[in-house]
């Protein structure tokens, strides 16, 4: 809120262009979260708005993206399995409870002043969490930019499928992610006031239609769902207290931890500094507004939040951008998004990892 009320016109270029690039990422990669969870695709537009309108008042990082992420969907699944115990019918109802489970638990340790024990992580465990993520997400697009449909469940056993399967890579798909890479990085190094990142996407999109590349075989994001979340509350009765509480703490020490690294990894790089006990509020509240909302918990993504911070983001306003834009996808934008291909968001990806890295 601090930020907000000085905020500096200068910044408001960036912000707005990190919303808008952030939200065209956002949109297919929670909507994946959400399967991975094993919810409908629609829920991970549904637990993306909340928690990006919570954390940008409440959050005291200014650079972090919050929302559906992949350990937390993974952790969500595993979870809720065991809880319904078969009843399919009660599966999203209690991923909801799941997240306000995780958001009380967040709530707990704020007021217990729990924020301590972030301030184990020294800086190069920060510099080294970096350079992973970078990694891991260079990794985890290796798919989309090649068009090999990747197999594996460790980063070691995907490389390993991605080289021996290096015959099968869809040539066009790869010459559109590395068009939007060569884009990218001129833009960079010639026109850096440029919404470079935006561009790339809007031009590999008309590459898309000029050519008729789908016809190619080029994926595109695809339809996107429609409807605005429904606001109730989960119902606890039927759920199993005893087994819901220890699956959140499990969850929230990943949750967390994963926000205040990432967090204090940008923050350092800024010379900013992050309150640890401010991140349990912030992602109490996060949670709490992804269960309210027919979502399921969610945590930080490492990979928005590079993109947002390649682009430009200087504030969380960056994040209400976000949350608007994915609002209006859901009311209006589906169709727009649906032709961005999965390659470029792939080179964008890529991109943004690779200045990730701190090679000094």
């Amino acid at each position: 809120m601090s930020v907000l009320r000085g905020y500096q016109r200068g910044w408001l270029r960036g912000d707005l262009l990190a919303g808008v690039t952030v939200a065209a990422y956002l949109v297919p990669q929670v909507m994946a979260y959400a399967e991975v969870a094993g919810l409908a695709p629609i829920a991970g537009l549904w637990a993306a708005v909340a928690p990006l309108i919570a954390y940008a008042f409440l959050g005291s990082s200014r650079q972090l993206s919050v929302g559906p992420e992949s350990s937390t969907a993974l952790m969500t699944a595993a979870a809720v399995i065991v809880l319904v115990a078969g009843d399919r019918q009660n599966y999203a109802n209690t991923a909801a409870a799941l997240a306000l489970a995780v958001g009380a638990i967040c709530l707990i340790c704020w007021v217990a002043r729990l924020g301590f024990l972030a301030n184990l992580l020294s800086h190069p465990v920060l510099i080294g969490y970096m350079a992973g993520i970078a990694g891991l997400m260079i990794v985890s697009q290796l798919g989309k930019v090649t068009g090999i449909s990747m197999e594996g469940d460790s980063v070691l056993s995907e490389l390993r499928f991605f080289v021996a399967h290096l015959g099968q890579v869809h040539l066009p798909t790869l010459l559109v992610a590395v068009a939007t890479f060569a884009l990218l990085v001129a833009f960079q190094r010639f026109l850096p006031r440029w919404p470079g990142p935006l561009m790339a996407m809007v031009l590999a999109a008309v590459a898309v239609a000029v050519f008729d590349l789908n016809q190619m075989g080029v994926k595109t994001v695809g339809t996107v769902p429609r409807g605005l979340p429904p606001a109730s509350i989960p119902d606890f009765s039927t759920i199993d207290l005893s087994t819901l509480v220890p699956a959140a703490l499990g969850v929230t020490i990943v949750a967390y931890t994963d926000n205040v690294v990432t967090a204090r990894a940008f923050a350092t790089r800024r010379r900013e500094v992050i309150d640890a006990r401010q991140e349990f509020l912030a992602l109490g509240a996060a949670n709490l507004g992804a269960g309210l909302f027919s979502g399921f918990p969610v945590s930080s993504s490492g990979s928005r939040t590079v993109i947002g911070d390649a682009v430009g983001s200087r504030t969380q306003l960056y994040s209400l951008v976000t949350a608007v834009i994915v609002l209006l996808t859901m009311l209006f934008l589906g169709p727009a998004l649906s032709t961005f291909p999965l390659a470029a968001l792939g080179a964008l990806v890529v991109f943004a990892a690779i200045r990730l890295i701190d090679f000094p």
